[in-house]
């Protein structure tokens, strides 16, 4: 794992030749997936290791972290967003494959510092400063706690190290458990305390919205599976229900939500909160087909989410706007970009043969065992999930538009971005031997 990570660290050295950047970032992807030859066991070097999920997400961070690169286009101080990109990818790179509770925890925070710099450097709108403190302070105050909890932990039991966690199961005080669950809860996000993300992403420059759809939201997913980990044995089953119950409850509401949202950029926003509140069913479950739901779920969400954010971009560019009655009739204007728009709002809506679809009839099936009078639930935001997709998708690409200036239809770097987002979400689905077994 230290190879990775020495590697990782010396890309910084050369932020200043982002085409030879992106190459080497996608090298590394590679390298990670002809070296890893079993994922059932920790690879342990210097406290840093991979397990079956973080293995996962840290492919996922370094092929985000390329297109993030390819996505600086337009950006002014191209050198200090690279280098910004790059310090963002080794800490995430060191929070998903560290083996001690509290350097997760150091990293989980230290991540958002380069978001925050993002946002208010390279922000869109007037309201960037406020959104930057919003996405800060939320995640900040409500994992404040848990930096405490973890000193007493350490001094009761002598040690956080996350491979102890099969000799003993931490026994938390209620109030302990909560705290901790509030600090992840509030980082996926969970349905009540999700307004940070909505003013994130929408004042967010495209790179920005790309990292906090794909990446940032699976540290709390991640941190979760960690968490619950360790304290399986002592989990309060009327809170689990009481969890699963609001997650279902919240999605349901904001998949309708999306139903009438007129901004593009506020529509892939709400979408990704319901997709994260069916990971977090999955993740409260606690069994072993949920789990897998779940991180599956974590992965195919980054895909789609980021290119659907990337798109979004791609509109605005050319309109200057990004409310849905200002972009209609997009396929007479982007024909060759409709085709992009149709692949990642059905691998959106989860339709074959993307990830998607596996990881929602593993949700439904979970949810099926745990308790059969919440499969309504399931199944109708699973409907409003393809109704919302198809909603984006006909408002954009049919009706009138409005006269205005030509403009390129699409670049050869746009699509290449775009397919890169689409071909590793739909050719996964062909090895998922690997990872279930």
């Amino acid at each position: 794992m230290m190879k990775f990570l020495i590697f990782s660290l010396m890309l910084i050295m050369i932020c200043k030749k982002i085409n030879f950047l992106q190459n080497l970032i996608f090298l590394l992807s590679f390298l990670m997936i002809f070296n890893i030859s079993d994922l059932n066991h920790y690879l342990i070097s210097m406290n840093f290791g991979l397990n079956f999920y973080s293995y996962g997400l840290i492919m996922l961070v370094f092929w985000i972290s390329g297109l993030m690169l390819l996505s600086m286009k337009f950006v002014s101080n191209k050198y200090i967003c690279s280098f910004l990109i790059l310090l963002l990818m080794n800490i995430l790179l060191i929070t998903f494959s560290n083996l001690n509770f509290f350097l997760f925890y150091l990293f989980f925070e230290i991540s958002l510092m380069p978001t925050f710099i993002m946002i208010i450097y390279w922000g869109l709108g007037n309201q960037r400063i406020l959104a930057s403190y919003y996405f800060l302070f939320y995640t900040m105050i409500f994992s404040l706690p848990m930096m405490l909890i973890l000193f007493d932990l350490d001094y009761k039991f002598g040690s956080l190290s996350l491979l102890l966690n099969k000799y003993y199961s931490l026994n938390l005080e209620y109030m302990y458990l909560i705290m901790m669950l509030v600090c992840f809860l509030v980082k996926v996000p969970f349905y009540l305390i999700h307004s940070w993300l909505l003013k994130a992403h929408v004042e967010a420059p495209v790179f920005g919205s790309m990292i906090l759809a794909s990446l940032l939201l699976k540290l709390g997913g991640y941190g979760m599976l960690l968490l619950l980990n360790l304290v399986y044995d002592y989990f309060n089953e009327n809170l689990k229900n009481n969890l699963i119950l609001i997650s279902l409850m919240g999605s349901l509401i904001l998949s309708m939500i999306c139903m009438c949202q007129i901004d593009l950029k506020i529509l892939v926003a709400y979408s990704s909160i319901v997709h994260m509140g069916m990971m977090l069913c999955g993740i409260f479950s606690m069994m072993k087909l949920g789990i897998l739901g779940s991180y599956l779920m974590m992965i195919s969400h980054g895909f789609s989410s980021s290119g659907l954010f990337y798109l979004v971009n791609i509109n605005y560019e050319r309109l200057n706007s990004r409310l849905i009655y200002m972009n209609k009739g997009m396929m007479s204007l982007m024909p060759s970009m409709s085709l992009m728009w149709f692949m990642l709002c059905s691998s959106n809506m989860a339709a074959p043969f993307s990830m998607n679809l596996v990881s929602e009839i593993f949700l439904i099936i979970i949810i099926m065992i745990y308790n059969i009078k919440l499969l309504i639930l399931m199944i109708l935001i699973c409907m409003f999930s393809f109704l919302y997709s198809l909603y984006l998708f006909s408002w954009v690409q049919h009706g009138k538009f409005m006269k205005m200036n030509k403009f390129s239809s699409g670049k050869l770097l746009e699509f290449l971005n775009l397919l890169l987002h689409w071909i590793p979400l739909n050719i996964m689905i062909f090895n998922l031997n690997m990872m279930i077994s």
